[in-house]
This record gives C-alpha cells, sequence and structure tokens, in this order.
C-alpha cells in the first residue's frame, strides 16, 4: 500500500510505511534539516536545481561531508505560494518569497 489522496476527498490515505511528502505536512512537522532531494520535493523541482541554487548562494546550505544540508526555514521564501497558503500561520509565515 502507498499513501494517496483520495479522488473524491482532499483527504490522505495513509499506510504506516510511507510517510506523506514534505509538501503536505505542517512546516512544523518538517524535519530539523532538509536534503537537497527534500528541497527538491519541496520546490518541485529536479535536485541539480537545488544544487545550483546552493552553488549560486541563493540558497543557505552547509555541508556535512559530500552531503548539503539546509535550514526549513530558508527553504520557506522559496516554497511555492499553493503550498505557503496551507499554513499561513506556520513557523516563517513572517519570511517573503524572493
Amino acid at each position: 500500500m502507498f499513501a494517496y489522496l483520495a479522488a473524491d476527498t482532499d483527504a490522505l490515505i495513509d499506510d504506516a510505511r510511507v510517510a506523506p511528502p514534505l509538501s503536505l505536512r505542517k512546516p512544523q512537522d518538517w524535519p530539523s534539516v532538509l536534503t537537497t532531494a527534500q528541497v527538491a520535493e519541496l520546490l518541485s523541482v529536479n535536485r541539480q536545481t537545488v544544487l545550483i541554487m546552493i552553488a549560486r548562494r541563493e540558497l543557505p546550505a552547509s555541508r556535512v561531508g559530500k552531503l548539503w544540508r539546509i535550514a526549513p526555514e530558508d527553504v520557506w521564501p522559496f516554497v511555492p505560494p499553493g503550498i505557503r497558503a496551507r499554513w499561513p500561520e506556520g513557523p516563517w509565515h513572517d519570511v517573503a518569497p524572493p
């Protein structure tokens, strides 16, 4: 089984083995640091695009060994308006988009 949205409702059908995507979770429930893959999912872009944003210093990130880690509050301004609108009182609601 997998997590999916029921066709006739916006209810998430949850399976214990599959966590819902970050875009369906409240920002306060996101991990304390995000991977490039998680950021790519949230922004609906390719992982390579996230790496380019980091290289251009558009997106602050820290390198841990060979891996990049990104703070959720640094990603929030780039999150699409449709996702941001779901949580107008989220932890970073006052951070303006770039």
